[in-house]
């Protein structure tokens, strides 16, 4: 991500909706998704991690992600 930037695309990267985006890692203890999303002259900002579990990414994990990319976006004082 530092040499190429946040979108790597699939299999690494995906958008999840505008602004969110998810990065799959694998580990020993499983496949970790990690919710990001990035500012303009900032950092990449990470907003919330989980093992997941199942195929399908739980409602709850995106919602958590997006309550605190809001924050972030809310106290953004460039």
């Amino acid at each position: 991500m530092l040499d190429l930037g946040p979108n790597l695309g699939l299999p690494h990267t995906k958008s999840i909706e505008k602004g969110l985006l998810e990065l799959r890692v694998k580990s020993k203890e499983g496949i970790a998704r990690i919710f990001f999303c990035t500012r303009v002259g900032k950092k990449i900002i990470m907003l919330h991690s989980f093992i997941k579990k199942s195929q399908k990414t739980p409602k709850k994990e995106i919602k958590i992600a997006k309550i605190r990319m809001k924050e972030v976006m809310e106290n953004d004082t460039r």
